[in-house]
């Protein structure tokens, strides 16, 4: 078929598919447009193969298929936060897909496992594909929270923590774990208030006072608990 008769082709399937009702059905009877390709972007957890398959596509589909019928097969998908599906004639369909974002690794007895905020356990395999995320002993809706808070408001701090817990021992709140010294953050987190804890790292790295544990459960005030022999001093709490 000559590009100008595809072209025409085409053209004329764009109208009948904008029918309200009669032209999708009338253009799967045509194998011209069945499915012969399909692109997936948005995974980066995931295998392609994996959303592909969930898709639930027949042999010799049709383009013309129904989308939202796909996309609630997609979204059932373990580790699909949204999919949205679309056609590029004659015969590809593009899958945009959200994944769920990992916030913490939970220790398993199969070994460290994936979770969401939610605290579901999430399709991923830290063997193939790094997550990169701090370390669990349990899926605490708390903890994964706090986590989930911090990633969105510090990725960089998120990417820097090693482990987390609930800090059921000192009154409330979570801890989190740097390689080099702690946090003590309140729930449920404040944005604000992990922005100010950062900028007094910060400062104190410009200062170059090392430190143990920077506490930011007080309002208005972190409260720095240095690594050396020294006074615990607090600076008032400030976001970048």
């Amino acid at each position: 078929m000559t590009r100008r008769r595809v072209a025409l082709v085409v053209a004329g399937a764009l109208l009948a598919g904008a029918a309200p009702w009669w032209g999708p059905p009338l253009l799967r009877r045509f194998s011209f447009f069945a499915v012969r390709r399909v692109e997936v972007v948005g995974v980066r957890y995931l295998a392609p193969a994996q959303v592909v398959a969930a898709m639930g596509m027949r042999a010799h589909a049709s383009v013309w298929s129904s989308l939202p019928a796909v996309e609630r097969r997609l979204a059932a998908l373990p580790g699909v936060a949204a999919a949205k599906v679309s056609r590029r004639l004659p015969s590809t369909l593009r899958v945009a897909v959200t994944e769920v974002e990992p916030v913490a690794l939970a220790v398993g007895p199969s070994g460290l496992v994936p979770v969401g905020r939610d605290g579901r356990p999430l399709p991923y395999d830290p063997a193939t594909t790094p997550v990169d995320a701090p370390v669990v002993e349990r899926g605490d809706t708390r903890v994964l929270e706090a986590l989930d808070v911090v990633r969105v408001s510090d990725p960089r701090l998120f990417g820097a923590l090693t482990a987390a817990r609930a800090d059921d021992e000192g009154g409330g709140g979570v801890v989190l774990e740097l390689e080099r010294g702690r946090l003590r953050l309140g729930t449920p987190v404040d944005p604000a208030v992990v922005r100010a804890v950062v900028a007094v790292a910060r400062d104190l790295a410009y200062l170059g006072r090392p430190w143990r544990e920077l506490d930011g459960r007080f309002r208005g005030w972190v409260v720095v608990r240095p690594a050396a022999a020294e006074r615990v001093s607090a600076s008032p709490a400030r976001a970048a």
